[in-house]
């Protein structure tokens, strides 16, 4: 007999649920009322990080896995925002990071992948506004099941060629007697392209503030490829000074000249932008 898969949170996520709940109920519901009259399509709901870290192992669970804690903190916020009749789609944007978070772009090497790090930036340049398929969405026509595949930036989409329910149905189906001549096509599906969900991206180019002379932006300096989303697209220009908090990421070298170049360039997958420099030392 095959293993049925539970659905059910395990009680690590309903304990991350309900601190995420408790949260926004005892930090948040002045800032709940005060958007009842915004219009934007995505709202960044920033947090600081002290109130989050102070708040029921909340810091902990976010530096321990990053994007578990996230996606239970928006499963928490989009009901919240239904709850308050707010129409944007919210987006959890922790901002104010430990010192202990610090790091200078310049230093970064192939051994800070994974990290999440707090840097003063410039800006040199920004690409132009685009999409990119977060999310696909398929639909059996066999057995009518539906599900979703989570993409990778920059990446080929994920190549699927039968219905993992065709499949589980069938072996269970071959293990009961029957013949494989009475199975379902597993391969009769497809893309369900009305479901497919897409996110808002850009790409910015920024160096180390160490690099500036004379409050000039330099023409030829070392710059580090950064990636925001949502509501950051077209919102920051070339000079501005920022502090970026974000994960370090890999990225194929853009120049490369064969398809399994195994050469790769480090990115900043940007979680939240603040203005200013924060941690520049003078």
């Amino acid at each position: 007999m095959s293993m049925k898969k539970h659905t059910e949170p395990t009680d690590e996520e309903q304990r991350l649920l309900a601190a995420w709940r408790t949260f926004f109920e005892t930090h948040c519901k002045a800032d709940f009322a005060a958007l009842a009259e915004i219009e934007d399509s995505v709202w960044g709901f920033e947090i600081q990080w002290d109130v989050l870290e102070a708040h029921q192992g909340l810091g902990l669970a976010f530096m321990s896995d990053r994007q578990k804690c996230l996606d239970s903190g928006t499963l928490v916020l989009e009901e919240q925002f239904a709850l308050h009749n707010l129409e944007p789609r919210p987006v959890i944007r922790i901002a104010g990071f430990s010192e202990l978070n610090r790091y200078h772009i310049e230093d970064l090497r192939m051994r800070d992948r994974t990290r999440f790090l707090r840097f003063d930036a410039v800006v040199h340049s920004i690409s132009r506004a685009m999409g990119w398929l977060k999310r696909s969405a398929y639909s059996c026509r066999e057995c009518k099941h539906e599900w979703i595949e989570k993409e990778q930036l920059a990446r080929a989409r994920r190549k699927l060629e039968i219905c993992p329910m065709c499949m589980k149905n069938g072996i269970a189906f071959l293990r009961d007697g029957g013949k494989h001549e009475d199975l379902p096509d597993p391969r009769n599906f497809g893309m369900d392209l009305e479901r497919n969900y897409y996110e808002d991206v850009q790409y910015m180019e920024l160096f180390d503030p160490n690099s500036l002379r004379n409050d000039e932006l330099p023409e030829d300096v070392p710059t580090i490829m950064a990636v925001v989303s949502d509501e950051y697209v077209n919102q920051f220009q070339p000079g501005q000074c920022l502090t970026v908090n974000a994960a370090i990421g890999l990225d194929h070298l853009p120049s490369r000249d064969y398809l399994r170049d195994t050469r790769r360039i480090l990115r900043l997958d940007v979680h939240s932008v603040e203005e200013g420099f924060s941690l520049h030392e003078e």
